[in-house]
């Protein structure tokens, strides 16, 4: 990966701004640039930031940072594994920073980990630069990397016969390569891979500023599993409430009861937690009155022949980064 590092200009500060629509957004202050690179794949930039510490982006969009990256993991692994009565075998499909994975790796009962990551430069870039999300979680013995294309190890294990208690996807937003791990026929094959008892877990965009395509993700995960339950949290990166969804044959993670959810996490040593508790599992599925709307008029699914479909998220904030912010109180331009 061939690193382009610029000097900084000024006071080397500058405003990173995320569009989540044309008219509505956020911004981060960031005070120092402290990697900037390109793989195959895609753009990597690391930013020293007051509010969140270490902040990742991935082609213009804030991934994760040092400060709040416990809001999207916790609540991306948690309610899942706590809710399965003994997961043992994990895959993890994208999570090249390592956050994922070592949420995961918390539980007593994981036997084994695969992750599967696409990008081999954004794990090392994660080693290097980021310990402080991953906690060493490549080494441990648990672990499994298979760098490779998610969507075809998953249609391959399926047709294996492979079996997994959990698979965690968490991928970039469905625009360009990643739109086929989206689709209706890839949930039913990670459904082969689960079985009966075991959970599909990803996150579902948002029902605030990416509604349609919140719809349509949902409804791709009704077509392939009889139990899909959404669950929401606020992710302060990502400017707005964030969705998750746990589906499976059978489990339903909003209906294990608080007691349970307590002695599980006692029980596998999850003492190291920000977010997740038994009160926070049963909060995080109870959908507010716009989002049950929403959903009362289901959306279509889509399969593979279909994927131009998919409710398009524009990113605006590479054109954005560069807006001039006026302070009131001096009425200078920074």
């Amino acid at each position: 990966m061939k690193a382009r590092v610029p000097a900084p200009a000024g006071r080397g500060e500058r405003y990173l701004i995320e569009s989540l629509t044309p008219d509505f957004g956020h911004f981060v202050r960031a005070t120092r640039l402290i990697y900037e690179g390109h793989t195959p794949f895609q753009k990597i930039e690391l930013f020293d930031t007051p509010q969140f510490g270490k902040l990742l982006r991935l082609d213009n969009v804030f991934q994760t940072s040092v400060g709040d990256e416990f809001f999207y993991h916790e609540m991306m692994v948690h309610p899942a594994l706590v809710a399965h009565p003994g997961p043992e075998r994990v895959l993890i499909v994208g999570a090249g920073d390592g956050g994922m994975a070592e949420e995961a790796l918390k539980h007593r009962t994981v036997r084994e980990l695969v992750m599967v990551e696409i990008d081999p430069d954004v794990v090392r870039f994660a080693k290097e630069h980021l310990a402080e999300i991953h906690r060493g979680c490549f080494d441990d013995k648990r672990m499994r990397l298979h760098i490779g294309d998610g969507f075809a190890y998953v249609m391959e294990a399926a047709a294996r016969g492979e079996r997994f208690d959990a698979v965690i996807l968490d991928l970039t937003d469905p625009i360009g390569p990643s739109r086929p791990l989206y689709t209706v026929e890839y949930y039913r094959a990670i459904a082969q891979l689960l079985g009966k008892s075991g959970v599909h877990v990803q996150h579902v965009e948002n029902p605030v500023t990416r509604a349609p395509l919140f719809a349509q993700l949902l409804a791709n995960l009704k077509a392939a599993y009889p139990e899909v339950h959404p669950l929401l949290q606020y992710v302060p990166l990502y400017g707005t409430l964030w969705g998750f969804c746990n589906a499976s044959a059978t489990l339903d993670p909003s209906a294990v009861p608080a007691e349970t959810i307590a002695q599980r996490i006692r029980e596998r040593g999850l003492f190291d937690l920000k977010v997740y508790n038994p009160d926070t599992h049963r909060a995080a599925f109870a959908l507010p009155g716009f989002v049950r709307d929403l959903l009362e008029k289901p959306a279509e699914p889509i399969f593979l022949d279909g994927i131009d479909r998919f409710d398009q998220v524009g990113a605006l904030c590479g054109a954005t980064d560069r807006l001039r912010l006026i302070r009131e109180s001096s009425g200078d331009p920074d």
